[in-house]
């Protein structure tokens, strides 16, 4: 009662007032240039998974759920790098943006931040792969930080059906990473101007999430046509030989002289049907029953889970495969000696 009695005594204005600076103060800490340092500001939940839904299957042809990886799978293969996000719409392919990102500003389009070719249709079903792209493209989102660049038309409104509308937007200004988006023309890389910067006060960044989330009617792609980025390398290039795939493996036991720490480490190499090595992992921790993800020129992501002790087998995974080393018709295993063993397995690719 004592606290209704206080506010009957100030004045209307002065209750707007009060209301109006507790909202800025605590918009300024939580988001704001006063806001403490955290180190990984992608722990924060808004930041977590991407806005929008991406399109689901497009088409009557094709397979009925999707063929390509998941959220998941998409968001273990992403790789850090250096340089800010480039995104782009409306510009026929990904040349100009590529290029800009490269060139002026040391950072990378979608595709750099995944394994070559990752983002590729690699024979897949052309039915889901908007699905696909909206996914990896809202990963690309989710994952970005500082000053972002947007490579489009200067003078042209984009479609909404572009998945720079439906997902990527709505998903920066989410994103508390984020601090500016910054136009730049596909035409002329020296014309630029900021089209948003992150405001003290959240509200108008979630008005404008908002309105981007109510234009989901139409999809179309960041590029022209029905398929693949043209720039892309070709819709169904291949940076590896096809067939049955091999891989090489070193187990260094734990404790030992050549490996001094408590966990297994491993080396493994990937080669691909023609025995070129495609990928590897050089020493990669292995605590027991914790995937070590081993990235190649390969779709997905070869899984490789050490066990408890010497004796047991090493589990292997492979987009729907599975295996361990105690399988004679895929691995060879050698013994141990002077603290480490190899050994040789086969998959299909």
């Amino acid at each position: 009662m004592r606290s209704l009695q206080v506010l009957r005594g100030i004045p209307f204005l002065g209750i707007i007032t009060l209301l109006v600076g507790f909202l800025l103060q605590s918009s300024l800490f939580q988001d704001g240039a006063l806001a403490s340092p955290i180190e990984d500001l992608h722990a924060r939940e808004l930041a977590k998974r991407y806005i929008g839904t991406p399109s689901g299957k497009r088409g009557d042809g094709g397979p009925g759920t999707s063929d390509y990886q998941s959220d998941d799978d998409i968001r273990s293969a992403y790789i850090d790098t250096e340089g800010p996000s480039v995104f782009f719409a409306q510009i026929g392919d990904s040349g100009p943006a590529y290029k800009f990102a490269k060139d002026e500003v040391g950072g990378n389009i979608f595709r750099g931040n995944f394994p070559s070719k990752w983002t590729n249709r690699n024979g897949r079903s052309k039915e889901w792969y908007q699905d696909f792209a909206d996914r990896f493209s809202g990963v690309f989102a989710e994952k970005a930080s500082g000053e972002v660049f947007f490579v489009a038309p200067w003078d042209e409104e984009i479609e909404d059906c572009r998945v720079w509308k439906r997902i990527e937007f709505p998903t920066l200004i989410m994103n508390p990473a984020v601090s500016k988006i910054t136009l730049v023309n596909y035409k002329d890389f020296g014309q630029r101007k900021a089209i948003w910067a992150r405001p003290f006060f959240f509200g108008p960044a979630l008005e404008k999430r908002e309105n981007q989330l109510q234009k989901r009617e139409n999809v179309c792609f960041d590029w022209d046509g029905y398929g693949e980025d043209p720039s892309a390398g070709g819709e169904d290039t291949l940076d590896y030989s096809p067939g049955w795939c091999g891989i090489h493996i070193t187990q260094y036991q734990k404790n030992d002289r050549d490996n001094p720490h408590p966990d297994y480490r491993f080396d493994i190499s990937i080669k691909d049907h023609q025995g070129q090595e495609i990928g590897r992992a050089d020493f990669a921790n292995g605590p027991k029953d914790e995937k070590i993800n081993v990235y190649s020129a390969l779709p997905w992501v070869l899984v490789v889970t050490p066990g408890a002790v010497d004796s047991d087998p090493v589990r292997f995974a492979y987009s729907d495969q599975s295996w361990d080393s105690n399988d004679e018709s895929r691995c060879s295993m050698g013994n141990y000696d002077s603290g480490n063993r190899d050994g040789d397995c086969g998959f299909s690719c």
